[in-house]
């Protein structure tokens, strides 16, 4: 799956999800902990999507209760997503629905970007979300509550970029 030790390195790294809770992601916490008795690590809410975040041993049983919940916060995208704490293991999370072939580091001056390398249409659709709106969600995640773990500093943030890309076998 990786094309080198680099990459090995890099895809394995300790990450840090930041919790911010305000009033609203306190209440969707009780929700959330009302519906399906199990206290989520970490909500973050944005325009259309509200994810939580449950530990992996907690994922299925939370994933069991997400039509109670979307029937119940019936104007936005409901997610349950386990928090991992290597950067490898919390990308797959994100896409849990689909097939990835593939991860590939393409590295820029200004960021990193990650391709995620999918088989069908059909994946990709489904990775990128209606007019983009899943994977921008995503890519707004990463860069502003999702950082690297540094051993020298306590948390370093480095920019990161995710994209859905088809490839052939």
């Amino acid at each position: 799956m990786y094309s080198s030790l680099a990459e090995n390195f890099f895809f394995s790294q300790v990450i840090n999800i930041r919790k911010k809770f305000f009033n609203t992601e306190l209440k969707l916490t009780q929700l959330f902990f009302e519906k399906t008795n199990i206290f989520p690590v970490s909500v973050i809410h944005t325009d259309k999507f509200v994810f939580f975040f449950v530990k992996p041993e907690d994922y299925f049983t939370a994933k069991s209760h997400i039509k109670k919940l979307r029937h119940i916060l019936k104007n936005r995208k409901i997610l349950v997503i386990r928090a991992e704490t290597i950067l490898i293991k919390l990308i797959f999370s994100f896409f849990d629905d689909i097939y990835i072939h593939n991860l590939r580091k393409n590295e820029n001056q200004k960021r990193n970007v990650i391709d995620i390398l999918l088989l069908s249409n059909k994946d990709r659709a489904v990775a990128v979300g209606k007019e983009g709106k899943y994977i921008k969600t995503v890519n707004y995640l990463f860069k502003n509550y999702i950082s690297f773990k540094n051993p020298v500093k306590k948390t370093g943030s480095i920019p990161l970029e995710l994209r859905c890309s088809l490839t052939y076998i």
